[in-house]
C-alpha cells in the first residue's frame, strides 16, 4: 500500500496541507462578508469535505498490495476494529465543531486572530497530548518551549483583536452618529460610498478605502453576521472554544491509527490512516449536517432564518464554498499522512497555516488597515512569536529526522546532511508536480481577474515578473545551498563562479521563450478564454516539448505510451480550437438577441462604452447573470483589452505562438541542467537544477521588463498608453500580481525539480494544469455559462481527451540514472 514512511515525505504532505488549510477559511469569510448565510455555505462545505476523503480512501487506500499488517480501505472496512474507528469518528465530530464555531469567530474576531489563536491553543494542548502518545520521540526540552511560545502567542492575538476593535470604535465615531446607525438600521451605505463588492479591493472613486469607517459601515451593511454593537468577548469566547476542539481531533486520531490504549481484539490490525480518515470525515459530515439543519431554522448571533428549500436553491457563491471543503479535506488528509510518518507532535507543531490565513486576511479583506501603531506593533509580535514557535516544535523533531535519514532509499526525497537537497525518486517527482500543478494552474487565474477588474496587461506582467524572479532566488539560496558542496554537485555559490557558459546560456534562452509565452498568454485569456487558452498551449507544449524531452533523455520514456499520449494532446489542442469556435458563434448570437430585443423594447438602451460601476467578479444579485448578453457587455466595459469587434483568429494566432513557446522552455533547460551536447570543458560540473532555474528566471526577468516597458508607451491590441510613473503608482491589484508571480516561480521550480529525477519527457506530460485552469474559468469567470449544446459537448470531449492524454503519459514515466 502506497503510505508516507519518511520525514521527507512527511515534509511535503506538510507543505501541502499547509497551503490547503490556509486559504479555506479566507474562502468561507468571503462568502460570508459577500452576505451569503453560514449555514448554506458549511453545508456546501462539509459535502466536499466528505467527498475529499471518499477519493483519498479509494485511490491512495486502494494502491499496492494488501497485507495483515497494511490492509487496504475495502478490507478493512468489515473488520472488527470499532474502538478505534469511534475513536476516528470523535475525532472528526471534534474537527466539525471547532470548523463551524471558527466560521462565526472569523466574522467577530477577523481572519487572521482566529487563526493564530486556534492554531496556538491546538499546540499547546494537542501537541502535549501527543507527544505522550507517540512515546516521547520528541525532544521535551526543545518541544514545550516551543509550546510556551505558542501560548504566549495566544495572548498576544487576543491583545491584537482588542486593540483593533478599539480603532474601529475610534473610526466610526467619526461619522456622525445619526447617519452611521440609521444607514446600519436600514442596510444602507452612506449616500457618498456607492454599493459594491467590499472584497474587490479596487480603489474607485466611489468605494470606501479599506480600513476607513465608511468601509466598515459599508461591510456590516453586506455581511451576514452583523458585528456592530456585539461585546468582543462573544468572539474570544468562540474562539477560544474553537481551539479546545481543534486542539483534541489530532489525539483522538491518533489513538484511531496507532492503538496505544490496546482496545483492539488480538489479531486485528490497526486503523489504516486512509480508513480513519474516511470514518473521521462520515462523522464530521454527519454532525455538521445536523447542526446546520438545526441552524437554518434557530439561527444563532442574530442570522435570518432560513429553510432547507433556500438552502437548496441558494447557489450564490455555492462554487466556491465547495472548492474550500475540497481544500479543507484533501488538506486534513495530508495533515494525517505526514503525522503517521513523523509523529502527530510534530504534525501538530507544523500549524504555520495562520502564516498563510494572516496574509488573506491583510491583501484579501483589507484587516488592520489604517490602524493605530499599537496595533500594528502587537501584530508584528503575534507573528514573531508564532514564528518562533513552529521553528523551535520543527527542531524537536530532530530524532524522527535522524532515524529516517538512516535509510535514505524509503524517503520521496534523498536528503543527507553532507549532500545537497535534491528530488531522487519517482515519488519525489509525483509529490513536486502535484504541487506545480496547483501553482502553475492558478496564477493564470489571477491576471485574467485583473484584466478583467481593468488593470493594464503592462502594470501586472513587470509585478508579476518581479515576485517570479524572487521565487527563483528564494530556492537557490534555500534548496541550492544545503549540504556541502561536491565537486559532481556544487551548491549555487560555488557554481556562479565556474566556467559553465555553454549550459547556462540555454538555461537564459529557456527563460526567454518562457517569458514571451507567458506574456502572450496574457493577451490570448482575454480573446481566447482562460480555459481554451491553457489546453492548447499545454497540448502544444506536450506534442512538441515532449517529444523533444523523449531523445534528449536518452529514450528513459516508453515510446509505446508516450507516442500515443501525445496523439492524444494533439487531438486536444484541435478539440480547443473548435470549443473557442462554437463559444465565440454563441456569444455573437447572444449580443444580437439582445441588441435585437433593445430595439424593440422602450425601455433605456445600454451601449458599449457605458462604464458600470459593480464588480464583475462578485456575486451580487443584483448583477447581470453570467453568460448573458448584458454581462459580457458589462465585462467589455470593464476590462483592460476590448474585445468585441476582433476577429477570431487573432486569439487563437497569439495562443498557437504561445503553445510553441512553451514547447522549447524545458528541453533547453533539459539541455542546461544535463549537457547532452557536451558544450562544457572537461572537469566542469553540469548545472544543479536550482542554478539553472535562476539563470532561467534572470533572462526571463530581463525580457519580460524591456518588452512590457515597451508596451507603456507602444500598446498593443488597442490599449491605452500608460508611463512608467503610472505603473509605479497604479497598487490596484498589485498584491494579487505579486502572488501570481510567486506561484509561477516556485510552479516552475518544483517541475523543473521533478523533471531532473523523472525525465523532463515526463514533466511534460504532466501538463494538468489545465483542468485546474479550466475550474477557475468556469467557476470564478462565467465561461460557458448559457453556451449551447454543441460547444458542451467539444468542452467535454476536450477535457476527456486531456485526461486520457495525461493518464496515458503519466504511465510512460521513467527514471533518471
Amino acid at each position: 500500500m502506497y503510505v508516507v514512511e519518511s520525514k521527507a515525505g512527511a515534509i511535503g504532505c506538510m507543505i501541502l496541507s499547509l497551503c490547503c488549510l490556509g486559504s479555506w477559511p479566507a474562502i468561507l469569510t468571503l462568502l460570508e462578508r459577500r452576505g451569503r448565510l453560514p449555514q448554506h455555505t458549511f453545508l456546501d462545505f462539509a459535502t466536499a469535505n466528505l467527498l475529499a476523503a471518499i477519493v483519498i480512501a479509494f485511490s491512495l487506500g486502494e494502491i499496492g498490495k494488501s497485507t495483515f499488517l497494511k490492509p487496504d480501505f475495502t478490507t478493512q472496512l468489515p473488520q472488527d476494529n470499532w474502538p478505534s474507528v469511534l475513536l476516528a469518528v470523535a475525532g472528526g465530530v471534534l474537527l466539525s465543531i471547532g470548523n463551524l464555531a471558527t466560521q462565526y469567530a472569523f466574522a467577530f474576531v477577523g481572519l487572521s486572530v482566529t487563526e493564530v489563536i486556534t492554531a496556538s491553543i491546538t499546540v499547546v494542548i494537542g501537541t502535549t497530548l501527543n507527544y505522550f502518545l507517540d512515546n516521547k520521540i520528541n525532544k521535551a526540552e526543545i518541544l514545550f518551549p516551543g509550546v510556551g511560545c505558542f501560548l504566549i502567542a495566544v495572548f498576544l492575538g487576543a491583545a491584537v483583536h482588542a486593540s483593533n476593535a478599539a480603532d474601529v470604535k475610534e473610526k466610526l465615531k467619526s461619522l456622525p452618529s445619526e447617519d452611521l446607525y440609521s444607514s446600519i438600521e436600514n442596510g444602507e451605505d452612506k449616500p457618498e460610498i456607492e454599493k459594491t463588492d467590499v472584497e474587490s479591493q479596487e480603489k474607485l472613486a466611489e468605494k470606501a478605502k479599506a480600513g476607513t469607517a465608511g468601509f466598515y459601515v459599508e461591510l456590516e451593511n453586506k455581511r451576514a453576521i452583523k458585528v456592530f454593537g456585539k461585546s468582543i468577548m462573544i468572539g474570544l469566547f468562540i474562539t477560544l472554544f474553537a481551539g479546545i476542539s481543534l486542539s483534541l481531533f489530532s489525539p483522538a486520531f491518533n489513538l484511531a491509527t496507532n492503538d496505544q490504549w490496546s482496545t483492539l481484539p488480538k489479531g486485528v490490525p490497526k486503523l489504516v490512516v486512509y480508513t480513519a480518515f474516511f470514518y473521521f470525515s462520515i462523522a464530521g459530515f454527519l454532525i455538521s449536517l445536523i447542526l446546520n439543519l438545526i441552524f437554518l431554522y434557530r439561527p444563532m448571533v442574530g442570522l435570518a432564518r432560513s429553510s432547507l428549500k433556500k438552502y437548496i436553491y441558494d447557489s450564490k457563491g455555492r462554487g466556491w464554498a465547495v472548492f474550500a471543503g475540497f481544500l479543507c479535506g484533501f488538506g486534513n488528509g495530508l495533515q494525517f499522512m505526514g503525522g503517521q510518518a513523523a509523529g502527530y507532535a510534530a504534525a501538530d507543531s507544523v500549524q504555520a497555516l495562520p502564516l498563510v490565513s494572516t496574509f488573506w486576511g491583510i491583501v484579501l479583506f483589507g484587516e488592520y488597515r489604517k490602524s493605530s501603531k499599537r496595533t500594528y506593533a502587537l501584530l508584528v509580535s503575534m507573528l514573531a512569536m508564532f514564528v518562533a514557535a513552529v521553528a523551535i516544535l520543527m527542531a524537536s523533531s530532530e530524532v524522527i529526522l535522524s532515524s529516517v535519514l538512516a535509510e535514505p532509499s524509503k524517503g520521496l526525497i534523498h536528503l543527507e546532511p553532507e549532500n545537497m537537497y535534491l528530488v531522487e525518486s519517482k515519488g519525489g517527482a509525483i509529490a513536486c508536480m502535484l504541487l506545480a500543478l496547483l501553482s502553475l494552474g492558478t496564477w493564470p487565474a489571477v491576471l485574467t481577474l485583473l484584466e478583467r477588474r481593468g488593470r493594464l496587461p503592462q502594470h501586472t506582467y513587470l509585478d508579476y515578473s518581479i515576485t517570479n524572479l524572487l521565487a527563483a532566488i528564494i530556492i537557490a539560496f534555500t534548496f541550492g545551498q544545503i549540504g556541502s558542496t561536491k565537486p559532481d554537485s556544487p551548491n549555487f555559490i560555488t557554481q556562479l563562479a565556474q566556467d559553465n557558459w555553454p549550459s547556462v546560456m540555454f538555461a537564459m534562452a529557456g527563460g526567454i521563450v518562457l517569458s514571451l509565452g507567458n506574456l502572450s498568454t496574457q493577451y490570448a485569456w482575454a480573446l481566447v478564454g482562460l480555459s481554451v487558452t491553457e489546453v492548447i498551449t499545454s497540448s502544444i507544449t506536450v506534442v512538441i516539448g515532449s517529444t523533444l524531452n523523449y531523445f534528449l533523455d536518452d529514450k528513459i520514456n516508453k515510446a509505446e505510451i508516450l507516442f500515443p499520449g501525445v496523439a492524444c494532446f494533439l487531438i486536444a489542442v484541435c478539440l480547443g480550437s473548435a470549443v473557442h469556435r462554437s463559444n465565440a458563434d454563441d456569444n455573437k448570437a447572444k449580443l444580437r438577441d439582445f441588441e435585437t430585443a433593445k430595439q424593440e423594447a422602450s425601455g433605456p438602451s445600454t451601449e458599449i462604452g457605458t462604464n458600470s460601476s459593480k464588480d464583475l467578479e462578485t456575486n451580487v444579485t443584483t448583477k447581470p447573470k453570467e453568460g448573458t448578453a448584458r454581462f459580457l457587455i458589462e465585462l467589455e466595459n470593464t476590462r483592460a483589452i476590448k474585445v468585441f469587434g476582433k476577429r477570431k483568429i487573432i486569439g487563437l494566432a497569439i495562443t498557437f505562438f504561445a503553445g510553441l513557446c512553451f514547447s522549447l522552455f524545458s528541453p533547453a533547460f533539459n539541455l542546461a541542467t544535463n549537457d547532452q551536447w557536451n558544450r562544457l570543458k572537461q572537469g566542469v560540473p553540469k548545472l544543479v537544477v536550482y542554478t539553472a532555474f535562476f539563470y532561467f528566471s534572470v533572462s526571463c526577468f530581463i525580457i519580460a521588463l524591456i518588452l512590457n516597458v515597451v508596451f507603456l508607451y507602444y500598446p498593443v491590441l488597442g490599449l491605452p498608453k500608460s508611463s512608467f510613473k503610472a505603473y509605479l503608482n497604479d497598487w490596484n491589484g498589485r498584491y494579487w500580481a505579486f502572488l501570481a508571480g510567486f506561484l509561477c516561480g516556485f510552479g516552475n521550480g518544483l517541475q523543473f525539480m521533478g523533471g531532473q529525477a523523472a525525465g523532463y519527457a515526463a514533466a511534460d506530460s504532466v501538463q494538468a494544469l489545465p483542468l485546474v485552469s479550466t475550474f477557475w474559468g468556469v467557476v470564478l469567470f462565467g465561461e460557458y455559462r448559457r453556451s449551447s449544446r454543441k460547444t458542451y459537448l467539444l468542452l467535454f470531449c476536450m477535457l476527456f481527451m486531456f485526461i486520457s492524454a495525461v493518464a496515458v503519459l503519466m504511465a510512460s514515466s521513467g527514471h533518471r540514472k
